[in-house]
């Protein structure tokens, strides 16, 4: 339902959280590939941490017992023990100011929804601010899912994640991944000397030593891929044998910010990942460069616990929007609050690491 607030003695109606919340649902979300392929599945907790044993993939054994005794519960004295893991907490909070530029295809079905006036083209006050609340919520809840991507990529490329800024004590969410599956070849591939079969082949076994699983997909960079699929070993193993029958996998550039699917080594996927994401004005790589990876584990989770808002009731909500007036700094605020972690489904079922090619 709308909001209303009193500016300079004149009232300003504007939209409510719910009404700006079903507005950015019709928004072109971001890319998160990288959330959506390795970390599938999503669990909320109305808890302030997450219970890691709750997301255990295993199953119990149903009890065996003779038709006539009766049916037992489930034997909880051998379960592991509970370990709980603190979830980052996101509360970007932003100014809503009048807009003096605008999406026009945002504007054109702003028209067509009749949330702001059809008549003319000169926008009122209110009808800037109306903008300028879609896209400052657009923006709060992209800097949240470019923060979980972020957790993920760390995840993916160090198996821990590390949580710490000038507002937020250092937390470090280690899942105990097995130190023989961080990887660099003795030789990069780009340099004499260079066995990339081999050192693909060291990978896929120490997973499997590890109990991570026999591989799935393979996650690496454009620049890494070049250098791989040039190599003469790594082109007779995976490609002559194909010859006049099919291609194992697709050519085409290698230069890209979205994730590229590349085709198959066997039954093994081949994507390529070079997507950015600003920080402080800075542009940075979720992944590094010269990474290159074997994953078995494509099913690990998103997870969200409570939101420590009394206006929330407790609730564990991807994202909580609240807006209110403000005398200092004077100006209407937007406060989106989410506490999610990114929990791998098996903390060996990746085997990978930098240094593949040289920078």
């Amino acid at each position: 339902m709308p909001q209303s607030f009193v500016i300079n003695n004149a009232p300003l109606e504007l939209l409510g959280v719910d009404e700006l919340a079903l507005i950015h649902s019709n928004y072109a979300p971001m890319d998160t590939w990288l959330l959506d392929k390795l970390f599938p599945r999503r669990k909320s907790f109305t808890t302030s941490t997450v219970p890691i044993a709750e997301l255990e993939t295993e199953s119990d054994i149903a009890p065996l017992v003779a038709p006539q005794i009766p049916g037992k519960p489930f034997d909880r004295t051998t379960a592991i023990q509970v370990q709980h893991l603190n979830p980052a907490y996101l509360k970007p909070k932003n100014q809503i100011t009048p807009a003096t530029a605008w999406d026009t295809a945002l504007l054109a079905r702003l028209r067509d929804s009749n949330i702001i006036s059809t008549g003319s083209n000169q926008l009122s006050t209110s009808e800037q601010y109306v903008i300028a609340q879609i896209e400052t919520m657009k923006r709060n809840h992209d800097a949240i899912d470019n923060r979980k991507i972020l957790m993920a990529a760390e995840l993916v490329t160090t198996g821990q994640i590390i949580l710490e800024s000038d507002d937020y004590t250092k937390n470090v969410v280690s899942y105990g991944r097995d130190a023989s599956l961080a990887f660099t070849p003795a030789n990069a591939w780009d340099q004499v000397g260079a066995t990339p079969v081999e050192d693909i082949d060291t990978m896929a076994q120490r997973m499997l030593d590890e109990d991570g699983g026999e591989a799935k997909m393979i996650l690496t960079t454009g620049k890494v891929w070049s250098v791989l699929e040039k190599n003469a070993d790594f082109k007779a193993k995976f490609v002559a044998p194909y010859a006049g029958i099919s291609v194992p996998y697709r050519p085409e550039l290698n230069a890209s910010r979205s994730a590229k699917f590349k085709g198959y080594l066997g039954d093994i996927e081949i994507w390529t990942y070079d997507a950015t994401y600003k920080n402080k004005g800075q542009t940075k790589r979720f992944i590094p460069q010269d990474y290159f990876a074997l994953i078995a584990d494509n099913n690990g989770y998103v997870t969200q616990c409570k939101i420590e808002n009394i206006h929330a009731n407790g609730l564990a909500l991807e994202y909580f929007d609240r807006q209110w007036y403000e005398e200092d700094p004077s100006g209407i605020m937007l406060l989106t609050e989410s506490a999610p972690l990114v929990v791998p489904s098996n903390k060996n079922g990746i085997c990978g690491g930098t240094g593949f090619i040289t920078l």
